[in-house]
This record gives C-alpha cells, structure tokens and sequence, in this order.
C-alpha cells in the first residue's frame, strides 16, 4: 500500500489532497521581464462536502490573487474573486479567460521547466501545496 501512494504521489501535473484532486497545475512561460504571470489547474472535489477555496500564496512571488476574466461589450477585465465554492463532485478550472491564479512581481526569472509553488487556502483552514510546472502553452490560433 505504502508503493501505491508513493506512485501516485509521483504522477506528473496531478495532486491529491483530501477531499480534492488537482490536475495540470502551471503557469504559461511569459517574456523575460514581464511582472505578471498566471497560474492555471482544475480542481475537483472528490469530497463529501462543499469546500470553498478562498485564498492563494506563492513564496515565489510577492503576490498571489485569485482573479476572474470576464469580457463586457468587447472588454475583458479582471476582477479579484474572495471565494470559490466547490460542490461536491464538481470541477472548477482555473484556465485563459475565465478563473485563473494571478501571480505577481515574481521573486526569479522563470525559464521553461521551472516550478512554481502555490498553497491553496481553504475555509475551513486547510492548505493545500500545489507544484505548477512553467511550460509553454499552446492556444488556438498562435
């Protein structure tokens, strides 16, 4: 038993806590110099009960927010989110133009391949480690 939670400790880009998996943890290489970056995942509550996650911290970082995309007569802005409810069973993604992890004023440059290391806080005060890989992202169209 011990080898098998070894193994799946070892899985690239998925992380199990309890009540919760966290699956494809990164953040898109950004241009050298550039203060922001964003951090994206799905997170899925394996639980028997709701869990709100209402906060983020990074030591990588100075700061870390939780943000939400969301485009108004041809505008996209940004807004900061205090608290995301997390059903049962539900799978909320952190992804381009929706929720995402803002990441501020980065401590290091970053190069593809490094790591970044988040904690999610929950409201019930868990936290909850989570390793993003730095990886270029390809999207649609570029």
């Amino acid at each position: 038993m011990k080898r098998f939670a070894l193994a799946l400790m070892c899985l690239p880009g998925l992380a199990f806590a309890e009540g919760l998996t966290i699956e494809e943890p990164m953040v898109p290489l950004a241009p050298p110099g550039v203060m922001a970056h964003a951090a994206f995942m799905q997170i899925t509550n394996t639980g028997d009960s709701p869990r709100q996650l209402v906060g983020v911290s990074s030591p990588d970082y100075a700061m870390a927010h939780i943000h939400q995309t969301s485009e108004q007569n041809g505008i996209a802005t940004m807004s900061g989110v205090d608290l995301i409810e997390i059903a049962p069973g539900q799978t909320v993604a952190f992804a381009h133009g929706g929720l995402h992890i803002m990441l501020m004023h980065p401590k290091a440059a970053l190069a593809e391949g490094d790591t970044v290391n988040l904690s999610l806080l929950f409201a019930n005060g868990a936290v909850e480690p989570v390793t993003a890989k730095v990886m270029r992202q390809h999207r649609h169209g570029s």
